[in-house]
């Protein structure tokens, strides 16, 4: 009996050790969740978080349109932390792997849109906040307390990451031995197309370093002009059928602002006198498309005059604004443009018409002297003929406003709910004003470029509006009481919560810059 029960206990440990040894990491996997995920399910995921929806505090920091009821909330530029975005860079790092796993070469569609995606966000939240860890970041146990590399290190990085996704994008087209791209809702899985946006993005990226452009290390000018002359190794964005657009979905994705949210928003958000001024006072047409007319100026002579919009000043006290108002002196926000469908108009995270912008600023700088378009002007006034067109507003002839009555019911139809205005307009004679025709590569023709950029990327694009005043002062933005921050516009946004936390030496080591204190007024390295 004992032989047996000794023989029982040698056959039980053997037969523990196998299991333990063949099955304990296939029984301890949660059979409830997938323990593989898909990269193209992952690269969906991924590419979600490249929108910018026309509806958080990025329009209000860049003086578009203003919240004039406490309520629902108010145009202070109180800082907090940037954006955490090292979580969907690990996604990235994971759709990698999974393409790896499914037996795909090193280079493959997957990785080459990794490289892309991984500069934006990395780039993205160093813009925000400054110095950031990026080559020892995503290590996990291997380094819990990653170094922050130094902004110009970050951008260095990202500049390989799109140089190296250019090169490998340009290997995969036309090829099969680095897989079918699939997930891709931006543009249909279309490599030829993410290549335009990578070098478009790289061009972007650059002119965020204008105040750098003397670096002999960084070189910024010529990689900018490496990029836009020569269009064959470089392909960028060439008409506003390039653009990466977030399309709004019905029922699925829906529009920011739509009917459902009209009884509760449509009245708390009104223009801004930042964005309003720059449209009148160059009589320009897209303020009949973006804003309605003030209550109290519609008897001026009709509603499609120019005098009849008014913004109010982003910094006036909130409590004053939301008094103004209710009395009908500040123009809203387009109702029929913005609320009266729940799919909206696409949402353009980077455009053909920015990108004009980005090139005539660079010209005028003397970073080239011309691009495939021509000259400065050439990419000044293709940009301000592309915006004006996604307002459908042609180059001479008429083009229809619609004011919603303010008696009226969303619900109701269009030739009930609004009023119609019949618009004359002729590009030549506005291009003809001497506050829009283009001065020159001088300081005056580089604040013409800018002021249209920013006319151009009214709810679109995200920060990218703020990061140009920021850098370049244009437009002036207006402070005051309803400003916060002692009526200053910040800086940078401040670093996580958790960064004192789990990595302290590090973070101590960053906030150096900014008097030892993790200061939103404090210079980051590119406004030096």
């Amino acid at each position: 009996m004992k032989n047996n029960k000794f023989i029982f206990l040698i056959l039980s440990l053997v037969l523990l050790t196998t299991w333990s040894c063949s099955d304990f990491e296939e029984l301890k996997q949660n059979s409830n969740v997938p323990n593989n995920v898909s990269p193209s399910l992952l690269l969906k995921t991924v590419l979600y978080k490249l929108h910018r929806a026309p509806s958080t505090m990025d329009e209000r920091r860049g003086q578009y349109y203003l919240c004039n009821y406490d309520y629902y909330g108010n145009n202070r530029y109180d800082f907090g932390a940037g954006e955490e975005l090292y979580t969907t860079i690990t996604n990235v790092v994971k759709m990698e792997e999974e393409a790896k796993r499914l037996g795909l070469p090193d280079r493959n569609v997957y990785s080459a849109l990794g490289k892309f995606l991984k500069a934006y966000f990395f780039s993205t939240m160093s813009l925000q906040m400054g110095d950031i860890p990026m080559s020892e970041a995503l290590k996990g146990a291997a380094n819990m307390k990653p170094k922050y590399d130094t902004q110009k290190e970050v951008f260095n990085q990202c500049f390989t990451l799109l140089e190296e996704a250019n090169t490998d994008i340009t290997a995969l087209i036309g090829s099969t031995t680095g897989g079918e791209l699939s997930g891709d809702f931006y543009f249909a899985n279309d490599l030829k197309q993410w290549q335009k946006t990578v070098n478009t993005f790289r061009l972007r990226l650059l002119i965020h370093l204008s105040k750098k452009e003397s670096d002999a290390t960084l070189n910024i000018k010529k990689q900018f002009s490496d990029i836009v002359s020569n269009p064959t190794k470089y392909p960028i964005m060439t008409s506003s059928s390039d653009d990466l657009k977030f399309v709004y979905l019905y029922p699925s994705n829906l529009y920011p602002k739509n009917p459902g949210n009209f009884g509760f928003d449509a009245l708390r958000y009104n223009s801004s006198a930042t964005y309003v001024k720059l449209l009148t006072n160059h009589k320009d047409p897209r303020v009949f498309v973006t804003c309605e007319p003030a209550d109290s100026l519609n008897n001026i002579t009709s509603d499609t005059t120019f005098a009849s919009f008014a913004g109010a000043n982003p910094g006036e006290d909130l409590g004053i604004m939301g008094v103004n108002a209710g009395k009908g002196l500040y123009s809203l926000i387009n109702r029929y443009r913005y609320y009266r469908t729940y799919t909206g108009e696409p949402s353009l995270e980077l455009s053909f018409t920015e990108t004009c912008f980005t090139i005539a600023e660079a010209i005028n700088r003397g970073w080239l002297a011309t691009g495939p378009v021509g000259d400065a002007e050439a990419y000044y006034t293709a940009g301000i003929k592309a915006s004006m067109a996604t307002y459908g507003i042609p180059e001479k002839g008429n083009f229809t406003a619609y004011f919603f009555k303010n008696n009226a019911k969303i619900s109701e139809e269009v030739n009930v709910a609004y009023k119609s205005y019949s618009i004359p307009f002729d590009f030549s004679k506005y291009y003809a004003q001497d506050s829009v025709k283009y001065a020159g590569n001088n300081a005056a023709g580089l604040t013409q470029i800018l002021k249209q950029k920013y006319i151009a990327l009214y709810q679109h694009a995200g920060l990218e509006s703020y990061f140009t005043y920021r850098r370049t002062g244009v437009p002036s933005f207006s402070v005051g009481a309803g400003t916060g921050n002692s009526g200053r516009i910040p800086l940078r946004f401040q670093y996580f919560s958790t960064e004192d936390d789990v990595n302290l030496e590090n973070y101590t080591t960053a906030i150096e810059r900014y008097a030892k204190k993790d200061d939103i007024n404090g210079k980051m390295w590119l406004l030096e």
